[in-house]
């Protein structure tokens, strides 16, 4: 099998594995969880660096595994990082997990710094910041998530 073969394999295999490995349910009212939006995201920090972010519709992504990107076909509308051995990936919750009642407050409002383009927040060993022309990116647990027209993971 040849290398390219290879990383298409190990990423089929990774997005067929996604639903049952994500099959627990978050809440949105987690003790020791930042809140926080970017634009038309609603995303969450846990403690654990556990990060995550709800879409107002569906994105295209594209998953880099093992130095080969390939688009993901299917919809996403939540995207997380929650384990180090599994990058960026689509979230499978019901409802939106990393959304407030009421609406999350604005990331201006809960950041603990300023970048050059706009406000970062770091909690839990996570960064999320807003960026140049509405660009927004959450690195945690060794992996990252980077929007600007299509969602990039890795």
């Amino acid at each position: 099998m040849n290398r390219i073969m290879k990383k298409a394999a190990i990423v089929l295999t990774v997005a067929a594995a996604a639903p049952v490995v994500l099959s627990a349910t978050a809440t949105a009212d987690t003790p020791g969880t930042v809140y926080f939006s970017s634009g038309s995201w609603n995303c969450s920090i846990a403690a654990d660096g556990t990060t995550g972010c709800d879409l107002s519709g569906t994105v295209p992504l594209q998953l880099t595994i093992a130095g080969a990107t390939l688009p993901l076909l299917i919809p996403t509308r939540e995207v997380v990082i929650d384990v180090p051995w599994l990058p960026a990936h689509p979230g499978f919750d019901a409802g939106t997990p990393h959304t407030l009642p009421g609406g999350n407050p604005i990331l201006d409002s809960v950041a603990t710094s300023q970048d050059t383009w706009g406000p970062r927040i770091t909690y839990g060993g996570a960064s999320c910041a807003s960026g140049f022309h509405g660009s927004f990116t959450c690195s945690a647990k060794g992996h990252s998530f980077t929007y600007y027209e299509v969602i990039a993971a890795n």
